[in-house]
């Protein structure tokens, strides 16, 4: 059983500096879309204020910011990450499982670091 969308349209227009656009959401959620000085921007604010996710337009490209209980990026195929530098912080606990083969390669020197003990485990560890 399919619901069909509604589809909003919305009209081209002039937008001034500093001008602000909303849109009310049945969950009492907002869209919306202002132009300022730092930019354009589109967002989507909570029933309480808070913003869940920005999409800030700059001269470098779209920037997304997503604030929110869980985040889950799902993809059939190929998930790829590409950047001059990518960080991962937890404030608990990282994870990363493979049910196939894992590889971690570094062009140049890999640090690794804990305050506790490190603990490899294998079949065969092969060094150098």
């Amino acid at each position: 059983m399919s619901k069909e969308a509604n589809v909003i349209k919305f009209k081209p227009a002039e937008v001034s500096p500093d001008s602000e656009k909303r849109l009310q959401l049945d969950s009492g959620r907002q869209i919306v879309v202002s132009s300022a000085d730092q930019g354009e921007l589109i967002r989507i604010v909570e029933p309480g204020g808070e913003i869940s996710l920005t999409v800030r337009m700059t001269d470098a490209g779209p920037v997304f910011s997503v604030k929110g209980a869980r985040l889950e990026v799902k993809s059939t195929e190929t998930l790829s990450l590409e950047a001059k530098k990518i960080k991962i912080h937890a404030q608990e606990e990282t994870t990363i499982n493979s049910e196939g083969e894992m590889k971690i390669d570094s062009a140049k020197k890999m640090d690794i670091h804990s305050d506790d003990d490190i603990r490899v485990e294998g079949k065969f560890i092969h060094l150098n």
